[in-house]
């Protein structure tokens, strides 16, 4: 089992970087509750989050409940800000001692590299330490490796734009760059069989699944479980079958 803590940054009073109505704070919760969800599904995984709800946990918090809980991997996922639409792309930072080139600067990369891939943005790289000091506490603290992925600029239309329709692949990137950094083998929501695709094969398994006619193991009926309600039903197939023929992206 390998054990991934993700940190939706800020919440509750602490809304982040904001743009008019916009605050970082729910954009970077909407992505880590989707990241959640679909890194569920993956066999052998285990997913903890340091908030569920608007809220805003202590620093030290968020660090020691993945410390106590002896997670693999760290990620905190936020959003960046310059000045209104001076500033676009996607990065992120690992702890000031890190090594160039090291093991915690290529899971970052891939992280990077697979949110741009995907949304198109510029891809900045990965730096060490923090821009205006020596480290985000939830690098410095952290006992496992660790990143904070900054996903584009929340005072960037574009980026913005990027955002809102790419969440669900964003979520996807995120996912497959997490499991090649813990040595899981990825398998996305609705690929019931795991055989890497999600198919015709697999909305007919669900379907039979629906309505009795086939036992479907623990973790098929999570990656079947395309709603979250908890349930195999007609609609998850449905779902599944609207991606394999390419309805639903």
């Amino acid at each position: 089992m390998k054990k991934i803590f993700i940190d939706p940054g800020h919440g509750g009073t602490n809304p982040g970087a904001t743009y008019g109505k916009r605050k970082e704070s729910e954009d970077v919760f909407r992505l880590a509750a989707a990241v959640a969800e679909k890194l569920s599904a993956v066999p052998g995984a285990a997913v903890n989050l340091s908030r569920t709800a608007d809220a805003d946990p202590q620093l030290d918090s968020r660090t020691s409940e993945a410390n106590n809980w002896g997670a693999d991997y760290f990620i905190s996922i936020h959003r960046n800000a310059f000045m209104p639409n001076k500033a676009s792309g996607i990065e992120a930072w690992i702890y000031s001692k890190a090594a160039i080139n090291g093991d915690a600067y290529r899971k970052a990369q891939r992280i990077v590299d697979a949110l741009c891939a995907v949304t198109g943005l510029k891809n900045r790289g990965v730096k060490l330490g923090a821009p205006k000091y020596r480290d985000y506490a939830v690098n410095r603290d952290s006992k496992m490796t660790s990143c904070l992925v900054e996903v584009g600029f929340v005072d960037n239309d574009k980026d913005n734009a990027a955002f809102d329709s790419n969440l669900d692949a964003m979520a996807d990137a995120i996912v497959e760059a997490l499991c090649a950094n813990t040595g899981l083998k990825y398998v996305r929501k609705g690929d019931v069989d795991g055989n890497g695709t999600v198919d015709v094969n697999d909305a007919r398994t669900v379907l039979r699944a629906a309505v009795g006619l086939e036992k479907l193991s623990p973790d098929a009926e999570k990656r079947a479980d395309t709603d979250g309600d908890g349930k195999v039903t007609v609609n998850d197939a449905r779902d599944i079958l609207r991606t394999a023929t390419g309805l639903d992206k």
